[in-house]
């Protein structure tokens, strides 16, 4: 009998369902073609969803859980399998980011959701108007499963040019915001995270409109992704993305390099009331 697959679960959500539902088979002693028939399902669909090559429906998640004897493990996986929490018009993004070897952002307002901790992201989210407990933990789960590209053996590099505005901005209450800003010290010392602050004094004013989000390949960018108040667009025409590169680079060129940013936060860190 061949050996199973590889997985790398931090191609995409359904990779990550995949290799969790064959972690989670094995353990309970089952082999694929059992499983199928406790379910009713047949043996290549569940090889197909282990493999990550197809979505799993809700039922069969949560046939599975009932047949595993699990508490939700699989269904924590649901919202970024499904595409619950996240936006129509974002969900061309996931798979562009998924591919590159180099992010890069600019952020104006709050900390990048590649970034940001599940508290500060649930506190984000809970802000809106139209906000529910329900839509609320999806998109929380949603962008906490964005993350798992990190997790890799060869994470994308990503750098992230912070608004100095947002070390000063509560998000939630105050010890969430401090908390992020301990987390953002913390991940400085990973070597695929890369941090600037613009601050105050750059007077710089070519990303104060809403967040950019580069993605690159092999030195190449490949797409941008621009959000604004109510929507976000991917941008992938040559003439487009240069002119986004450029304003991006005007934004670095005029950010501390990274070891006075982490000063500053450490010092507003330090500072904090």
């Amino acid at each position: 009998m061949p050996a199973p697959k590889e997985l790398d679960p931090t191609i995409g959500p359904a990779a990550r369902f995949g290799a969790a539902l064959r972690q989670h088979r094995i353990e309970a002693g089952l082999t694929q073609v059992q499983l199928a028939d406790v379910i009713g399902y047949s043996k290549s669909r569940i090889g197909n969803v282990e493999r990550g090559d197809e979505n799993p429906t809700r039922q069969l998640v949560e046939l599975c859980e009932r047949a595993l004897g699990l508490d939700g493990e699989l269904l924590a996986h649901w919202p970024a399998v499904s595409g619950k929490g996240v936006a129509e018009w974002f969900r061309q993004w996931p798979p562009i980011e998924q591919r590159a070897d180099k992010l890069l952002t600019t952020a104006p307002l709050i900390v990048p959701g590649l970034v940001q901790t599940e508290e500060y992201a649930r506190a984000t989210f809970a802000g809106e108007p139209d906000a529910t407990p329900q839509k609320v933990e999806e998109a929380v789960q949603a962008r906490m499963a964005r993350q798992a590209i990190f997790d890799g053996s060869t994470p994308p590099h990503f750098l992230a040019v912070l608004d100095e505005g947002i070390l000063y901005r509560p998000i939630g209450n105050g010890s969430v915001t401090l908390r992020q800003l301990k987390h953002l010290i913390t991940l400085t010392d990973a070597a695929w995270f890369t941090l600037q602050v613009l601050p105050y004094e750059a007077a710089c004013t070519a990303m104060l409109a809403g967040s950019v989000l580069l993605a690159q390949k092999n030195g190449t960018t490949t797409a941008a992704y621009i959000e604004s108040a109510l929507h976000g667009r991917v941008i992938d025409q040559p003439d487009q993305i240069k002119r986004v590169v450029d304003r991006l680079e005007c934004v670095r060129s005029t950010a501390l390099p990274e070891y006075l940013s982490v000063q500053r936060i450490k010092e507003r860190v330090a500072a904090w009331n």
